[in-house]
């Protein structure tokens, strides 16, 4: 039996019932230490249809690398599957009550705290910003948890996390290293320059070797149309972050493949859903029920700060699953809510709305 919780499905609600699981009650501690982030700067500003590349550097270092490329599509799901991908796509209308009976976790905060940061199982990380349980804004209900970050200048640490993640029983260790994620998220805003930024990530140790990779969703370049500000491209982003630790430990990488000319969206309930695959090195996104095939990863990425275009990207045995608001440059303050968290061996789906 998976442990997991269950929606109540009576009449739209959001409450939760036992459905043949069970509360878990494990400790959390904040590990927000543990895991630097990059904060390099480099390509600048594209326009819709053409993304510019680069990526990142070390946390606090004001280094970075500089690249340039186009990001096309990496193809449709057929192409995708030839290749050993799992087919099925999002789509509006999934039905939460059945997802989460047989889902490993579920959690849409109605019964968390307001005001607090989420209890346990989730593990709350805070450097530069808050994580609190919020009654201003939900998806559903009355409740969501809203990750809030402060302005950051040149002129001072510029590394900003809001994370919760899950980093043990029912989730972690993932089942044969794969795991599909969904969460509803309203952002209030985008930066308008060259911050990159994370809202989900997988992170671990990588096999027979003593650092850390990350797999990473977000985005960072400013797309302009007809000279007005559209949006920041999404993107996937792969990076060993021990490399920036003292001692290094493990190669400089730093990779990426950007969406051609697809922003996140702002001012709005979306839906994001996500594939990763640690045996497989494949990551998979969906927004909105449409899988962005240009962010899809086989392998391999489009290129690299620090290694050759070809570099695999090889997944840790992930040991902790993030969503929330991570970014590396100087950039204005920001607010994430998420809402309706699922991780589960099989695809979910977007709720209607």
């Amino acid at each position: 039996m998976n442990l997991a919780f269950c929606r109540c499905p009576a009449l739209g609600s959001k409450l939760w019932s036992l459905c043949s699981c069970v509360l878990l009650a494990a400790g959390c501690s904040d590990s927000a230490s543990g895991d630097p982030g990059p904060t390099g700067s480099n390509a600048g500003s594209t326009s819709t249809g053409s993304a510019g590349s680069g990526s990142t550097g070390s946390a606090g270092s004001g280094s970075g690398g500089s690249a340039t490329g186009s990001a096309g599509s990496a193809g449709d799901s057929g192409l995708a599957g030839s290749t050993g991908m799992p087919q099925g796509g999002g789509g509006a209308g999934g039905d939460d009550a059945a997802a989460c009976a047989s889902a490993l976790f579920c959690d849409d905060f109605e019964t968390a705290t307001a005001g607090q940061a989420p209890a346990a199982p989730w593990m709350v990380s805070q450097t530069n910003a808050t994580v609190a349980v919020d009654t201003t804004r939900a998806f559903r209900g009355t409740q969501s948890v809203k990750a809030s970050t402060v302005p950051t200048t040149g002129g001072m640490p510029t590394y900003k996390r809001g994370f919760i993640g899950l980093a043990g029983a029912p989730v972690i260790p993932l089942p044969g290293q794969r795991v599909y994620g969904r969460m509803m998220f309203y952002l209030e805003s985008a930066p308008t320059t060259n911050v990159h930024w994370t809202f989900v990530d997988g992170t671990g140790l990588v096999p027979g070797q003593d650092y850390s990779a990350t797999y990473r969703y977000g985005g960072q370049l400013p797309v302009n149309e007809d000279g007005m500000f559209k949006g920041n491209q999404l993107m996937a982003n792969y990076d060993t972050t021990d490399y920036y630790a003292t001692p290094s430990r493990g190669p400089q990488t730093d990779c990426y493949r950007h969406a051609n000319g697809v922003v996140v969206p702002v001012g709005r309930w979306a839906c994001a859903e996500w594939f990763f695959d640690g045996e497989a090195n494949q990551m998979r996104f969906w927004l909105d029920g449409a899988e962005l095939t240009d962010i899809q990863i086989d392998q391999t990425g489009t290129g690299c700060v620090a290694q050759p275009a070809e570099y695999v990207w090889q997944a840790p045995v992930f040991s902790r699953i993030n969503v929330g608001w991570e970014s590396y440059q100087a950039d204005d303050a920001r607010s994430l809510w998420i809402d309706d968290v699922v991780f589960s061996e099989q695809q979910v789906g977007c709720p209607a709305q």
